[in-house]
Order: structure tokens, then sequence, then C-alpha cells
């Protein structure tokens, strides 16, 4: 099965150019994950779920497993609490983990039942206290929520204290978590399948029973004639699974992972190098050189800067750098397949075209 990112936000810290700010919605085999919810989320994703109904697909809110927050500045954030409030008016009742970085004082003060510090900018430990004082707990909403925070090496959730290790929301899909370069704590989060059995070789069993070779080519061991036939050598090479990255907000850094996909945002043009170090975000080609470091057979860029009208330069600076570039417009969808090949679907007046 595949991997389709729906892309519902390319802005960068506010709306422009009809862009709308960041946010996507992940589909997997085992379920669905959202990756930052900025303001007006639902909205934009009620919007794709009514488009897909012409390509006979469909968005399910009732297999979201997760939302997964790259970090806490707002228009990354700002329609969590509003879209949680319209899953309980929709009668959810099944559990909800929501997992987003925080600073390492902070884990340390909630250890101890300290008040986590102030930090100088926006941190999700803050948030998630605003939001459940808003209602945001899982006897007001009707479903279990779990809020979950990490520094990269613990994992905290705020009902249950300190976590063994990070929560994994969806049954065979790994989720990890890899730390970036903002003036907050963030997160890249990558999303993986399991490998797959490989192909049944039908040929090479062709001479036994049917009843046998149905059992082998279910993965189970069978004796026959005296013998102990294993189905692993009935089959092909494991198939490895599938990965893709999504970065939030990062200056250029060196990612801790491998993919298939990098979803890395593209903030500025190289002309604006000083901007992006100072401010700590990317550029297009810092984005490139990312996902080399990633061995990523493929870059998707976002998260364009008011400034850029277009991404056609981007475009070309990224593929200066990596040769497999797409830029994304919202409302786009990537697909992932099960091969690690990508299909670039692109949003139009009439549905989608694939690039």
């Amino acid at each position: 099965m595949a991997l389709e990112l729906h892309v519902l936000g390319t802005s960068s810290a506010r709306p422009a150019h009809g862009r709308e700010v960041s946010g996507s919605f992940l589909v997997t085999p085992e379920g669905n994950l959202a990756i930052d919810c900025g303001e007006g989320f639902q909205s934009r994703l009620a919007a794709q779920r009514a488009a897909l109904k012409g390509e006979k697909k469909k968005l399910k809110i009732s297999r979201l497993g997760a939302i997964l927050l790259s970090h806490g500045h707002l228009d990354h954030t700002w329609g969590v609490l509003p879209w949680l409030k319209s899953m309980s008016l929709d009668g959810r009742t099944k559990p909800l983990m929501i997992i987003g970085p925080t600073s390492s004082a902070n884990i340390a003060a909630l250890l101890s039942s300290q008040v986590p510090e102030k930090d100088p900018d926006i941190d999700l430990v803050h948030q998630y206290s605003i939001w459940r004082s808003l209602g945001a707990t899982s006897k007001d909403l009707g479903y279990e929520v779990d809020w979950i925070l990490g520094d990269g090496q613990r994992w905290y959730s705020l009902d249950n204290g300190l976590l063994d290790e990070l929560p994994q929301p969806l049954a065979k899909v790994t989720i990890s978590a890899h730390k970036t370069r903002h003036s907050v704590p963030s997160f890249a989060w990558r999303v993986a399948t399991a490998d797959r059995p490989g192909v049944f070789d039908r040929k090479k069993a062709e001479k036994l029973p049917e009843q046998i070779r149905m059992k082998l080519s279910q993965g189970e061991n069978v004796e026959f004639a005296g013998e102990e036939l294993l189905s692993s050598d009935f089959r092909g090479d494991v198939r490895p699974g599938i990965s893709l990255i999504v970065s939030g907000d990062t200056a250029e850094c060196s990612i801790d992972a491998q993919c298939d996909l990098l979803f890395h945002e593209a903030t500025y043009h190289d002309v604006h190098q000083e901007w992006a170090e100072k401010f700590l975000h990317c550029t297009a080609s810092g984005a490139a050189r990312t996902a080399v470091k990633c061995s990523a057979s493929y870059l998707a860029i976002t998260h364009y800067s008011a400034r850029i009208e277009d991404h056609e330069t981007s475009l070309l600076e990224a593929r200066s750098v990596h040769g497999n570039v797409m830029a994304c417009n919202d409302g786009d969808r990537l697909e992932l397949t099960p091969e690690g090949l990508l299909n670039h679907h692109v949003r139009n007046e009439l549905g989608w075209s694939v690039n």
C-alpha cells in the first residue's frame, strides 16, 4: 500500500498569494496522521475531502490516529483546538494522540512537578495547558486524548507521566522524531511502513498439492512427504517498506534519518540566505542539500515566504542540487507507491493531474 500526503497549506507565517499556512494529512495503509494544523486546517481538510469524491477516494477522519506537531508556532498549531472540538461534535470515540516537541528543561520540570519555564517564544507545553483549560480534555471531548511531549530523548504524557518510548499510534507503521534547527524546539517527523515479504514463487511450488501451496503462500511452514517445507524458501527477497520525512520550520541542518521522500520547507531564495540563517529557516537549495544527506529519492518543497509569488526560482535553485524536486501547491497529493516511486498529483479546477 502507498503513503499519500495531502498538502493543505504551503505558505509560511501567514496566508499569501492564494496559499494557506502549514498543515498536512497523511494516509497510510494502517490509518491516518495529521502533521501540523495551522489556522483554518479543518476547513481546508473538508474542502479536500469534498474534492476527492470525484476521484472516488476518501479521507477518513475516523481513522486518524495522531496529530504530530513539528513545533509550537501558531501558523502550525492554531487549528488544533477547533478541530478537536469538531471531532467531538461529530461523535468521535476513538482515542487520539497529540505529540510534539518541547525543551529538555521543560521535560525535567514536568518530571519534578514544577512549572515549565516560560520560553522567549511559544512552546507546546504552554499551548497544551491552554487548550486543556478550554475544554480539550478526554472528559469534555468525549474521547480519550493523550497529550505527549518529547525532547528527542524522553517522552512525557501529561496524563500518564514518563513513557518508556515514543508511542506508536498506528500498527505496522513506525513514526520517529528527528530534531531540527529552529527558534523553538522542533522536529521533523519520519513515517515508515513495515517491510513486506518477498513475492511468492509460484513456479517453484507448482508441483506441490494446492493445499500445501496455499499454506506456503500464506507464510506457513508445512510438512510434506516427510520433509519440512519453509515458506521463506518459496519467496523472493524481502521488499523494504517506504518512508517519508515531513519537516516543519528549520534552518538548513542534517536530519539523522533516511527516506524515500523529504517534504521540506523552502522559505527563501539563495539571495536571502542571510535572512534564512537569521530567522532559522531554509532556502530551496538548502532543502535540497538536506535531501541529499537524507538519501531521499525525492524532494518536495513547501512553506514559501510571502515575498515569493511563484515557485519557479525555488525549483531551479533546488534542482541545481538534487535531481528529483517538485514544488507543492495547496491541495496537492504526494503518492509514494509501495515500490518507492512518487506520483505528484497537482490540484486544479477539475481535480488533479499527475505532474
